[in-house]
């Protein structure tokens, strides 16, 4: 007996090539005979362990509020109705079954987002050059949406939305007016409106919304026409109590920040203005690089909200936030929101974790003129 034989690792385990069956070592690329590649099992790939990753953070984090065992749900309600405000309260109540098709003034659960159904209706365009092809006709459907998350953010966009007349599938529109899209922060809520075109003659209109990127559930709403719920989002927001003021610094892990000055604005654009009602506030901050890595620094890692309420961004100026600084390296720039008139407490929140949700907070309640 060899006693000198050394044990087998298993580089050189002999397995059958897929292709055409001959023995071949396993840790050939190639198969020597027939020159057919020596794939790995599927288990033993790398980017097979990073989708499973993504599946289970995913599940996790679309898992919504804790339920119990009686199927019972904490819901903070923030919708206000033509008799009077409804306040912000977290009441236990029943989670409802599933409908097939949800109606104008019904709400539905998807994970951490509430959503409710607030008016349908048909939409006639201003725009000359943005008409309806004939024979068909532009609707819109508008919806509010809070985040009854106590820590997490939620993204919400018209591209979760697809519509269908008859059975088939109908043209997504873009406007400027109310279009639905924000990223809200836990607490936080928004409205707006998702537009389709489709055939004058349509006798079932109905919208999906899709819930989840990963899966393929969807919650359907059905057209009704002209029809309003009288519903509309709750204003009221208790200022942040660290909020950031004008003159002050805040550090995270990578950046060093400096709320320089917050004020009115207007544009010089005369296609660019105010919508009825609101008005513009820049914001401006001066960023200082903390690593010995670069980082990014952008606007669209900043959100505003005027009572609670998501704020719609403007871009009209020249020094709009946006750089690349390298180790050490500081930028100046501004961002802007659109804020409506009256609101008591405004503020800009920046994103300074994506994976954490983590933010700093600015006050910007009180623009200088």
């Amino acid at each position: 007996m060899d006693t000198n034989k050394k044990p087998n690792t298993g580089k050189g385990k002999l397995v059958p090539c897929k292709s055409c069956g001959q023995t071949i070592a396993s840790s050939a690329k190639r198969c020597p005979h027939c020159g057919a590649k020596n794939k790995k099992p599927i288990f033993k790939r790398v980017w097979f362990w990073v989708v499973i990753v993504i599946l289970l953070l995913t599940a996790i984090g679309s898992s919504g509020e804790a339920k119990t065992s009686s199927g019972q749900v904490n819901v903070p309600t923030k919708i206000e109705s033509e008799t009077g405000t409804v306040t912000e309260t977290t009441a236990t109540e029943t989670t409802p079954p599933q409908k097939e098709f949800y109606q104008v003034g019904d709400t539905v659960k998807s994970g951490d987002l509430e959503i409710t159904y607030l008016a349908s209706g048909e939409y006639q365009s201003g725009n000359q050059f943005m008409q309806p092809a004939q024979g068909n006709r532009f609707i819109f459907l508008k919806f509010a949406f809070v985040n009854t998350s106590t820590f997490s953010d939620a993204s919400v966009s018209f591209y979760n939305f697809e519509c269908y007349a008859d059975g088939y599938n109908a043209q997504m529109k873009y406007f400027d007016e109310d279009t639905l899209s924000a990223t809200l922060s836990a607490g936080r809520s928004t409205s707006g409106c998702v537009y389709f075109e489709v055939p004058a003659d349509a006798q079932e209109l109905e919208v999906e919304y899709t819930e989840n990127v990963f899966s393929d559930k969807k919650i359907k709403f059905a057209y009704e026409g002209e029809l309003d719920s009288g519903l509309t989002l709750a204003h009221g927001a208790e200022a942040t109590a660290d909020a950031c003021s004008v003159g002050q610094s805040v550090e995270s892990p990578y950046l060093r920040i400096a709320y320089l000055s917050c004020f009115l604005d207007s544009s010089n654009n005369q296609f660019i203005t105010a919508k009825e009602g609101c008005h513009y506030v820049t914001c401006e901050f001066e960023f200082e690089n903390l690593l010995t890595s670069d980082q990014n620094v952008s606007s669209f890692s900043f959100d505003c909200y005027a009572d609670g309420i998501a704020c719609t961004d403007a871009f009209f100026r020249e020094d709009n936030l946006s750089a690349t600084l390298s180790a050490g390296r500081k930028a100046k720039g501004t961002v802007t929101f659109e804020v409506p008139d009256g609101a008591s407490v405004v503020e800009v929140e920046y994103l300074s974790n994506y994976w954490t949700s983590n933010r700093v907070v600015f006050d910007a309640s009180n623009p200088s003129a």
